[in-house]
């Protein structure tokens, strides 16, 4: 091997340094891209959180393309996510650190993110706090579980039925419409492992932890004055299928009230 003293090095050309400065550019370059990584060759890799957004907002942005397929990407989604290790990340930890059961008998909310295109939100329950059937109108979501465990529950609707259920409260009276749902997926959460809803499949679901359970949800589009308007809470019977039919089920939903 040839031994270079500083000398020889000082002796360089003015074009031979500017050739060794573009390489070292580029070098330079490739190690802040590689930076979106943590990590060593050979294991999985782990984005860090500023690549995480850059990730998923340009897939969120393709909502807005022609022919937009939720399906493909929620897929594209949910690699992103498990490429992810939240817990590492600075503003979860100041979330966790910062933690207070201040609603008791449901969930805390902390919003780590938002755009007009999506938004990422960290929940964190209580044992015996829980989430029931809902929907999520003209939005498609992922979740992440990142500690605890939940029994999760999706379904879509089946069809809408003309039967109606005037039910009186004090004063108040309600219009409880009914509908037909169809299971999609029943399963127990488990930490790292991801559940998915889209517009139309698996949209009106449930969350049921069993322990104290950490989960980042991303939804897209980002929730609005309307979206939260629009959500519908399901009552489910759940004790049988409806009319002996496989995985469909009665439900009903506030349709007015006065």
């Amino acid at each position: 091997m040839d031994n270079y003293q500083r000398r020889e090095f000082v002796k360089l050309s003015l074009a031979s340094f500017a050739a060794v400065a573009l390489q070292l550019n580029g070098l330079s370059a490739l190690g802040l891209n590689a930076n979106k990584f943590n990590g060593f060759s050979g294991t999985k890799p782990s984005l860090n959180w500023e690549a995480f957004l850059e990730e998923i907002s340009k897939l969120a942005k393709t909502q807005h393309t022609k022919n937009w397929n939720q399906s493909e990407y929620i897929k594209a989604v949910q690699m992103v996510l498990l490429q992810c290790n939240f817990p590492e990340f600075d503003n979860f930890k100041k979330a966790t650190a910062n933690y207070k059961d201040v609603r008791k008998n449901w969930f805390e909310h902390e919003l780590l993110h938002k755009e007009i295109d999506f938004q990422i939100s960290l929940l964190q329950f209580e044992k015996g706090e829980y989430i029931s059937h809902h929907d999520h109108p003209s939005m498609c979501g992922v979740i992440k579980m990142v500690t605890g465990n939940a029994l999760v529950k999706n379904y879509s609707i089946h069809e809408l039925l003309e039967k109606e259920e005037t039910k009186t409260y004090g004063d108040k009276s309600f219009v409880l419409k009914s509908c037909l749902i169809k299971k999609e997926n029943e399963e127990i959460l488990l930490p790292n492992k991801i559940s998915s809803l889209t517009e139309s499949e698996g949209n009106i679901h449930s969350l049921m932890p069993n322990e104290f359970t950490q989960l980042v949800d991303i939804f897209t589009p980002s929730y609005n004055e309307k979206s939260d308007k629009e959500t519908k809470w399901f009552t489910v019977n759940e004790t049988e299928p409806f009319d002996g039919m496989n995985n469909i089920y009665e439900a009903q939903y506030l349709k007015s009230s006065s």
